[in-house]
């Protein structure tokens, strides 16, 4: 499962010379240099919920060809409650089989994992991925320009089809479908987060947004379900600009990092995603439906077939809906006591509230 010899850092300050040279040589990184010194300097500050990300500043005794002079370090967070709801969803174990199993054959850009770590039983889980500093990075607050929504709808959609119907998909007994029973705990998780949703954001929500966020609270399985029947793909789950990177040195235009909520489902889960939680509602507004008539133009140009526009547009309509789950969940049941955390927080309900307003997502509920 990669590893390395003696305990495994629980955070990255543990992570030293000594246990990092025995890691990176036992991956094949290294072969005849050593680590002499290791300055761990923590990124995502707000962004994370579920684990702890920094990157690692790495010297050495002497040159060597492939050695990485920086590192980002991957760990499960330290909070308990987000820490059980990591666990819960098995975020932690599902990346690590994601890079091991899927990242290779990728069609988008996906970061190189070089040292993974995996005990389920002992819940200790470590990932060194390739540092994309040289990339720019997408920022959640902020939003994005609709060029670079253009840019990551269109490599959104090959990935889709790429794993359209693919005949592998059946073997993924690793990957959950969308509506497994792991996913469809977060309707208890959203009953349990709602009023705490409503003490801090109850002032931003119309009564429409509001009475919509009361009967999901026993919809959200059905909903789930209606995400899972053919066709399917991987759905990465969180594709959202805090998760993107662009215009890396390489060439590449895009690459998508977090992929622990990765699974398997109707692939309109991750338009809908993105574009309502990335671009202002103004900006939504005027662009949504080129740019999802875009993806399903790109997907169909590709070869996937038994997927009609109506349905598509459907199925965006009730991802949008699906949204809300994420935000109040997010809001109601983890941490957030940081600046960027509240702030990213309030931009999704802004965005998504206004979303499922716009297009009438209290007609897509599910009966």
């Amino acid at each position: 499962m990669g590893g390395t010899s003696g305990s495994i850092p629980r955070s990255p300050e543990e992570i030293t010379p000594e246990w990092l040279t025995s890691a990176l040589r036992e991956a094949g990184v290294l072969h005849g240099a050593k680590v002499t010194s290791v300055e761990a300097e923590g990124i995502g500050a707000g962004a994370g919920l579920f684990g702890q990300l920094a990157r690692l500043r790495v010297a050495y005794n002497r040159e060597e060809p492939g050695a990485p002079a920086s590192l980002i370090a991957k760990l499960p967070t330290t909070h308990e409650g987000n820490r059980e709801i990591g666990n819960l969803f098995q975020f932690y174990e599902r990346e690590i089989r994601f890079y091991e199993d899927i990242a290779p054959s990728m069609q988008i850009r996906v970061p190189k994992c070089h040292v993974q770590i995996m005990d389920v039983e002992g819940d200790e889980y470590l990932m060194l991925l390739e540092d994309l500093a040289g990339a720019t990075p997408g920022d959640e607050v902020a939003g994005c320009a609709v060029s670079t929504a253009d840019i990551a709808i269109r490599h959104l959609a090959e990935h889709h089809a790429t794993w359209w119907e693919h005949p592998s998909l059946a073997s993924l007994e690793w990957m959950p479908y969308v509506n497994a029973p792991v996913h469809q705990s977060a309707q208890d998780s959203y009953q349990q987060a709602w009023e705490p949703y409503v003490e801090v954001f109850g002032e931003m929500l119309t009564p429409y947004v509001r009475d919509v966020g009361e009967r999901l609270r026993t919809k959200i399985i059905d909903l789930l379900n209606a995400f899972e029947p053919s066709p399917r793909t991987i759905i990465h789950g969180d594709f959202r600009l805090d998760n993107l990177f662009f215009d890396h040195p390489d060439g590449s235009p895009i690459a998508a990092i977090d992929w622990q909520i990765s699974s398997r489902g109707r692939g309109m889960f991750d338009v809908a995603y993105f574009i309502v939680s990335s671009l202002e509602p103004e900006v939504r507004r005027a662009h949504e439906e080129r740019l999802v008539r875009m993806w399903y133009a790109i997907v169909t140009e590709r070869g996937a077939t038994g997927y009609s526009w109506d349905e598509a547009w459907l199925d965006y309509r009730k991802g949008v809906l699906y949204c809300n789950i994420y935000t109040v969940i997010g809001v109601g049941s983890m941490d957030a006591a940081n600046e960027r955390g509240l702030a990213l927080q309030t931009a999704w309900v802004r965005r998504r509230s206004a979303a499922i307003e716009d297009l009438r997502c209290a007609e897509v509920l599910p009966e």
